[in-house]
């Protein structure tokens, strides 16, 4: 008995729903939050791999208390896990002048400016949260504040270069990306490219579709969706017939 091109096309469609809703799961489903044991170990591994192989420039206005300081404030984070997924806001202002590449850098020479640094870092970034299940949600350049609101005299708030927000399907993912050996190898280029950075962990809060998705690509998945639930019903009619 010859198969007909509706079921054909069904099954393709059921195919690729299914590859998309597995897609979907590993990148948005919720996960159990993290035991003390595993924030323990994670710790320890990001303090071993500092220690070990990162030294931050001075002048980089990343953390003034230090690295001891930057380590409280991760494990605190770690251990406000829920679960769920955490959105890193950064608020970036470029290093002026000229930096300083650390010792065996791979690209020590070849990058100029502070820009070309943190576009590297970009690149290298995507590819390590892909495969740990994240992804950057908004990348900009900023633009002069507008009208002057919400802006001092003399703050360091003022003036941002760039601002980016990444999406990690948990804090779990996270720890798991900042203690790889590739993210610690391209770590070096945000340290050397920024003056002063803001990291603000946040999460979506008090709406349905928060964040709002890109309209088009909703539409698309909306009339697509439509479209099978229309071939599926015609499908039976027929079959019905």
């Amino acid at each position: 008995m010859s198969t007909s091109p509706s079921r054909i096309h069904l099954a393709f469609a059921g195919i690729l729903i299914a590859l998309w809703s597995a897609c979907a799961y590993f990148f948005y489903a919720p996960t159990t939050p993290m035991s003390q044991a595993e924030i323990d170990s994670y710790m320890g591994k990001v303090q071993t791999l500092l220690e070990a192989s990162f030294v931050m420039p001075e002048g980089s206005g990343l953390d003034p208390r230090g690295l001891d300081g930057a380590l409280a404030d991760l494990r605190a984070f770690a251990e406000r896990d829920d679960g769920k997924a955490i959105y890193m806001v950064n608020l970036m202002k470029w290093r002026e002048g000229e930096f300083s590449f650390p010792a065996g850098a791979d690209l020590a020479g070849k990058i100029n400016t502070a820009q070309e640094a943190d576009i590297v870092y970009n690149q290298r970034l995507f590819w390590d949260l892909l495969v740990n299940y994240s992804h950057t949600a908004y990348l900009s350049s900023a633009e002069t504040n507008a009208m002057n609101y919400g802006t001092t005299a003399g703050s360091e708030a003022d003036g941002w270069s760039e601002i980016g927000i990444f999406r990690y399907n948990s804090r779990r993912d996270f720890f798991n990306m900042v203690t790889s050996d590739s993210y610690l190898n391209a770590l070096y280029l945000k340290m050397i490219s920024m003056g002063v950075i803001t990291i603000a962990p946040s999460q979506p809060h008090g709406l349905l579709l928060n964040p709002m998705p890109n309209m088009p690509v909703l539409l698309f998945f909306a009339l697509t969706i439509g479209y099978l639930v229309y071939l599926a019903f015609s499908l039976r009619a027929h079959n019905a017939g």
